[in-house]
């Protein structure tokens, strides 16, 4: 056989060789990134576990409309019920229309007194508070509370003269409703606005809206005012006097077994 063809042969019987190497060192290569692959372990939101707990989230149930029951029939200028255990509409009716607010002013008024005064501040009653049109609470000049009892005569027995102790306490009407006004902006009542903390100025005005968001704020963070509009009679005293006095609830629903 002829040399050159010799030469030949050999380079490429070298080149078959190497190239079957290399392909044999792929597939060993190879074979151990499956065996790592299978023996590493899968990243944390790949797991089954974490893909079932997304899958199956609960979903809040909406109530479905009974379209055979008609609206109810109303008078209110407005109108709104809402499950508060499931933040859920249930009926609506002009709830972003102003009204006047009147003395459901005084709830704002509790909560001023709570952030701004303090539940065992004494507050004083003066002939100037005294002079406050309406009598409810009975209150008597040179009384002194503590702002927990007097918040409790106020929302028992809607007393103008108790929320004009508290805004005089204060440094009086203006600054307390300012105070009111800067307390809306925080908790987004935005179509509310005040002049006073009793509700007997006529330019005291809110929405049905607004007032969800009162109650709301209230029962996430002071409950217990709602606990004391349940109270049906109670019985307080001056912390700079022996007298005591009943104080009887206004609000005849307290008298209801469902209220």
């Amino acid at each position: 056989m002829d040399i050159k063809w010799q030469a030949l042969i050999l380079t490429v019987l070298i080149l078959l060789s190497l190239t079957l190497t290399r392909l044999g060192d792929n597939i060993e290569k190879s074979e151990q990134a499956l065996i790592a692959a299978a023996t590493t372990p899968a990243p944390q939101f790949f797991t089954f576990q974490r893909a079932t707990l997304v899958e199956y989230q609960p979903v809040q149930k909406v109530p479905m409309r009974k379209w055979d029951v008609q609206d109810p029939n109303i008078t209110a200028h407005a109108a709104l019920v809402h499950s508060l255990e499931d933040n859920i509409p249930l009926f609506r009716s002009n709830t972003h229309e102003s009204w006047s607010l009147a003395s459901l002013t005084k709830l704002l008024t509790a909560v001023v007194v709570l952030e701004d005064i303090g539940i065992n501040k004494k507050i004083p009653i003066s002939k100037e508070v005294i002079a406050t049109e309406g009598e409810a609470g009975n209150l008597t000049s040179g009384e002194v509370y503590t702002a927990r009892d007097l918040l409790k005569i106020m929302l028992l027995t809607s007393s103008n003269d108790a929320a004009a102790a508290f805004e005089e306490y204060l440094g009086g009407k203006e600054t307390f409703v300012r105070i009111l006004t800067d307390k809306t902006f925080k908790l987004g009542m935005t179509e509310t606005v005040l002049e006073d903390g009793s509700g007997l100025s006529d330019m005291n005005k809110s929405t049905a809206s607004d007032l969800l968001v009162l109650v709301k704020y209230i029962l996430s963070r002071y409950p217990e005012l709602f606990t004391w509009t349940r109270i049906t009679e109670l019985l307080v005293q001056p912390i700079n006097d022996v007298t005591v006095r009943n104080i009887y609830n206004i609000n005849t629903l307290v008298d209801r077994r469902d209220f």
